[in-house]
């Protein structure tokens, strides 16, 4: 009899462990402290399960320091809870807590670097969303260059890492300064550089520096990604002929903003970024190019086109002489006479 009944014994404890292990990990769902609001809080180092059953407690996110703590327990987690700041919506169960904190998944502050913006525009829209201050993040680019290719000896060049700031979403850690968001940025692109990529671009005629230079140039010119290659063309073509790029976007880039017109007095502005003015490449890049703008560059469509203007859709029409470009111009917009690449 003894023998029949200690195996029930055992199923009997080990029901009334799952179930423990289910109230505490799905019961108390602490669903009379759901405000729907996230919750921010650290959890340093040191801190025992005890401390942040407290903290918890303290906050309204779980019903009883104690509830938190035999969870914690029986998920054997007690002593795997890692420091750091992590953000909880009110109203999660004390298992879903005890997950996130012994996984570290810490709160993080998501940004995201649009395709072609310069590190200005980066600085402000991240003083804007309260991560950094615009000139923290400019001093952190101004002679950041990890990689071989982003060096440069060029004095008119402001911030090296200009160009490099590879665009993409990031979640950057709490509290993260402006020299680890630029290392994050810079670390994405060189990611980006695949083998194929890399292969590419040492069968260029250009350096690596210069392509994204010229991509930077083609991507604030386009509006439409298909665009590229054939706005990439025109450019070189241009400096193959030795004749000056002359685009808007590096008169944009000296103006610090993007101003709806460029007029001739813009045109005539003294800087070496001037590409009206000066022949070939401009010193640096003027923007932040995606993959995309730097393919076009590196297989550009070469055609006789060395002119084009945009409609009001932002679609380019290209023309082979500049007396079709003024033509195509004041078809497109009538009373204008300035156009891009003129």
């Amino acid at each position: 009899m003894r023998k029949k009944l200690l195996p029930i014994g055992i199923l009997l404890i080990l029901a009334l462990l799952g179930g423990g292990y289910w109230y505490l990990d799905y019961y108390n769902t602490n669903t009379s402290l759901a405000t729907g609001q996230k919750v921010r809080f650290t959890v340093t180092h040191g801190m025992t399960t005890g401390d942040i059953a407290t903290l918890l407690y303290n906050k309204k996110l779980i019903q009883t320091p104690d509830s938190f703590r035999m969870a914690a327990r029986l998920k054997g987690l007690e002593n795997h809870l890692q420091a750091g700041t992590y953000e909880i919506t009110a109203g999660m169960s004390d298992g879903e807590i005890i997950n996130i904190l012994s996984k570290g998944k810490v709160h993080s502050n998501r940004f995201a670097v649009p395709e072609g913006a310069t590190v200005n525009e980066v600085a402000l829209k991240l003083e804007r969303e309260h991560l950094t201050t615009a000139q923290e993040f400019k001093d952190a680019c101004r002679n950041y260059a990890p990689y071989p290719y982003m060096q440069t000896s060029n004095p008119d060049v402001v911030y090296k890492a200009e160009g490099f700031l590879c665009p993409a979403t990031y979640d950057f850690p709490e509290n993260a300064k402006a020299s680890d968001m630029v290392a994050m940025m810079v670390k994405e692109f060189d990611k980006k550089l695949t083998p194929d990529l890399r292969t590419d671009i040492r069968k260029s005629y250009l350096s690596l520096r210069d392509i994204v230079n010229l991509a930077s140039m083609v991507e604030r010119e386009a509006t439409h990604k298909e665009e590229m290659p054939l706005i990439a063309g025109v450019f070189e073509k241009r400096m193959q002929m030795g004749m000056p790029i002359q685009s808007d976007t590096t008169i944009q880039y000296i103006l610090g903003a993007q101003k709806k017109e460029v007029t001739y007095d813009d045109l005539e502005l003294a800087s070496p970024y001037n590409t009206y003015l000066n022949k070939g490449l401009p010193p640096g890049p003027v923007g932040n190019p995606s993959m995309d703008a730097i393919r076009a560059v590196i297989h550009p469509v070469m055609t006789d086109y060395l002119y084009f203007v945009a409609d009001k859709e932002g679609y380019h029409h290209f023309t082979k002489t500049y007396e079709e470009h003024v033509a195509m111009i004041q078809k497109l917009n009538p009373g204008e006479v300035i156009g891009e690449a003129q």
